[in-house]
């Protein structure tokens, strides 16, 4: 499989997104301005993941991560792999809705998980935003990338609509 083309992303990203893929597929389903994704291992065919959902908010202009569990900790040697899915999805995500640079990505966490995750992801920015009662809204400018993101496969339609439920 040749490797997706990363020239626009970071170095950080350009080493890692190999390391990803080389392991792992990701699926997606849209649904409206939604889009579910699902990270499975090449290995074994299994769906490793958990809650990766990303929606369009039209009317504020924003890129909004309403749920990410990528569940790579419970896997050995995924150092930074959340890091790279997220930016995967991201740009994927993005590129689907043809989104332009004014729109901001968003995504309310708690301050401990903007402290080790969100805060040193230099390829957005992550910024606070607003604080309250242990929540933390963060936003970062959406700078377009012309990364290849066509290794990203829709999930069978049979199987969309169960991506939606909420369990």
């Amino acid at each position: 499989m040749p490797a997706p083309a990363l020239a626009p992303a970071s170095l950080f990203m350009r080493l890692n997104l190999p390391r990803l893929l080389a392991r792992y597929r990701i699926r997606c389903a849209a649904e409206g301005d939604c889009m579910a994704y699902f990270i499975v291992s090449r290995a074994s065919g299994r769906e490793i993941s958990r809650d990766l959902m990303i929606s369009l908010n039209r009317f504020s202009r924003r890129i909004e991560i309403i749920r990410f569990y990528p569940q790579f900790y419970t896997r050995p040697d995924t150092k930074f792999f959340s890091a790279a899915s997220l930016y995967l999805m991201i740009h994927h995500f993005a590129q689907f809705f043809r989104i332009a640079e004014a729109h901001q990505v968003f995504v309310r966490t708690r301050p401990e998980i903007y402290a080790r995750f969100y805060r040193s992801l230099l390829d957005f920015n992550f910024h606070p935003v607003f604080e309250m009662a242990g929540t933390i809204d963060l936003a970062a400018d959406y700078v377009r990338s012309d990364i290849d993101t066509s290794m990203v496969a829709s999930v069978p339609s049979a199987d969309q609509h169960a991506a939606f439920m909420v369990a």
